[in-house]
């Protein structure tokens, strides 16, 4: 089968016509969190589920013992389910390859097998993820969750908000999506906060800056994921509210330089055949080694002359910030534009 999207897999679940192999990734952990629990709730009838509902960890797996459990027919019940979370499918040796694609290649009728990634990002998009993700949907589908649109998460709110008693203008969504990012489990969360702080009414400025609390740290890491999703609008508007709130920008510069010096540092390290962790032995990352594995992650996207073009750009704008008068808001707005140009390979 082909890559089906979020409507696909709805319809499917709604008809109880399931696929044998489902495969669940992408950025928005929300989603992928709501639809292994719809599943599960649609194939697993709880009293016996000690029978028919496997759950296997990803970073541990042994395909030969899921095999088993596959064959395994299923007691009082149509299906039997198994569930493995957080597997690494681009970046399986040879051996758990070829005992991955016989696994999916015969799986029993009576059988379904969801592998869904709520905390781990893949990379589907590189060589060896390309070639796996063909054999996915070759014997089952495959549904990528990207986080939405700015104007979708506004239409998320402007619902959930009534759901909960509550009602917020489309000008404040977006207010609280320039505090929070575009992260959904993280949108849900503050929204129920508000709403459970503000009881019923309307959700105005001031509701939501009781509630929402930022540090300049998590806000720029915010901006850094919108420019990387390509959403110049969210983080301009991120920009625009750490600006109110009389952020320095040569703070808001020094920490929008972190996380591109960590996809640098990743990449070079990959590149030349190590791992990203690798970077922790030469440089300060003690206690702190997932940065690399994440920057590697969004690394992946980019080629290094892109990278280091990303630093010439945010060198330029801290020498420009430090030895001149030139507006901080203008210099940073400037930097903004020109990062989101050289990620879509345009020359600056």
């Amino acid at each position: 089968m082909p890559q089906i999207n979020e409507i696909e897999l709805k319809k499917q679940l709604g008809s109880g016509d399931f696929a044998s192999l489902y495969f669940l990734y992408g950025e928005e952990k929300y989603l992928i969190r709501h639809y292994v629990s719809l599943v599960i709730k649609k194939t697993v009838d709880p009293s016996f589920a000690d029978f028919n509902f496997h759950r296997y960890d990803g970073k541990e797996i042994d395909f030969d013992e899921v095999g088993q459990a596959a064959e395994a027919l299923p007691m009082m019940s149509e299906r039997t389910l198994i569930l493995i979370k957080d597997l690494a499918l681009d970046s399986l040796n040879a051996d758990l390859t070829d005992k991955f694609i016989k696994l999916i290649s015969d799986i029993p009728d009576t059988t379904v097998i969801l592998i869904a990634n709520p905390s781990l990002d893949v990379n589907m998009k590189s060589a060896k993820g390309k070639k796996i993700l063909a054999e996915v949907n070759r014997f089952g589908c495959s549904v990528e969750f990207s986080h939405a649109g700015l104007s979708d998460l506004i239409k998320l709110l402007e619902r959930g908000a009534v759901s909960r008693g509550c009602s917020i203008s489309s000008s404040n969504a977006r207010y609280l999506l320039s505090l929070i990012g575009d992260d959904m489990t993280v949108i849900i969360n503050e929204l129920d906060k508000i709403c459970a702080y503000k009881r019923d009414g309307e959700i105005l400025k001031e509701h939501i800056d009781a509630v929402v609390v930022k540090n300049i740290q998590a806000r720029v890491f915010d901006l850094t994921k919108a420019l990387t999703a390509g959403n110049c609008d969210l983080a301009m508007d991120i920009l625009d509210t750490l600006i109110s709130m009389k952020e320095e920008p040569v703070n808001i510069l020094g920490a929008l330089i972190t996380p591109y010096v960590d996809m640098y540092r990743a990449k070079i390290y990959v590149s030349g055949g190590l791992r990203a962790e690798d970077a922790a032995k030469d440089f300060n990352y003690k206690n702190k080694e997932f940065r690399l594995t994440n920057a590697a992650r969004s690394a992946s996207k980019y080629s290094v002359a892109q990278l280091r073009t990303f630093l010439d750009v945010l060198n330029d704008a801290d020498r420009l910030l430090k030895s001149t008068s030139v507006s901080g808001r203008l210099v940073l707005e400037q930097t903004i534009t020109k990062l989101f140009l050289v990620a879509n390979g345009e020359k600056i």
